[in-house]
């Protein structure tokens, strides 16, 4: 709401006031009441006009199929290029991705027998690959060391699969 709005009604009251001040006392609170009805509703208007989706439907946030799909190769892109980073870089976002992945397609949760998780483990990727999906082989920190590479991530991923 504007300035003007608030005074002009300030002045339509006042003008209406001294019009019927010695004529209509009766009339005043009327007149004078318009006026401000009418700030009101257009308060009321503006407010309802700023208010974030009020008279517009529930815009989805999902913008559909393709905008999904964008958004999932963009995501195992950046994943992939992880896998061309440090052991840190691997560690910290593939690792869990790939150990999560693992546990639900054996069927078994690392924390309940990790003897167990590690065999099925060993014997599903080989010894090399396993070290680099094995949750317990973390090193968070290891800034130095090269990841194994797409050739690895791209392996491990055709093990799962088969699964």
């Amino acid at each position: 709401m504007n300035r003007t709005a608030v005074v002009s009604a300030i002045v339509v009251v006042l003008v209406l006031e001294l019009i019927t001040f010695g004529k209509a006392r009766g009339a005043l609170l009327a007149l004078a009441g318009i006026p401000v009805l009418l700030l009101m509703i257009n308060l009321l208007w503006n407010l309802r006009d700023r208010t974030p989706g009020a008279d517009k439907p529930h815009e989805e946030i999902d913008n559909g199929p393709v905008e999904m799909l964008n958004r999932w190769q963009a995501r195992a892109a950046m994943l992939a290029d992880r896998a061309d980073g440090s052991r840190a870089d691997w560690d910290r976002h593939l690792r869990p991705l790939l150990a999560k992945e693992f546990e639900l397609s054996a069927g078994m949760r690392v924390a309940k027998n990790r003897k167990a998780i590690e065999a099925a483990g060993r014997h599903q990727f080989g010894a090399e690959l396993w070290r680099w999906v094995d949750p317990a082989n973390s090193a968070l920190r290891d800034q130095t060391t090269r990841a194994p590479g797409r050739a690895a991530l791209d392996e491990i991923l055709r093990r799962l699969q088969r699964m």
